[in-house]
């Protein structure tokens, strides 16, 4: 992926196989339970997440509002099954 809007550390970790969500998660500083908390999830769906599971766009919308990723760049991702 090479997306404009996505800042540069983050395009790094992800090319070095980091998920997505825990680049931007950890470029902001977040723990997996503060993302849970500012989403209504759990941290162990955040963790699933984070390792390849797949997520429903509910899910997607509101991780990408929590971590405040641009619209759109999430929807790449299919929409699927919950994680959880």
């Amino acid at each position: 992926m090479n997306d404009p809007r996505i800042p540069e550390p983050i395009l790094t970790a992800m090319s070095q196989g980091a998920h997505i969500i825990r680049a931007y998660r950890e470029y902001l500083g977040y723990s997996i339970e503060d993302l849970a908390v500012a989403c209504g999830l759990a941290a162990d769906e955040i963790q699933n997440i984070e390792s390849g599971l797949r997520y429903n766009k509910g899910y997607r919308d509101r991780i990408a509002r929590s971590l405040s990723i641009p619209v759109g760049v999430l929807e790449a991702e299919p929409d699927i099954s919950d994680a959880a």
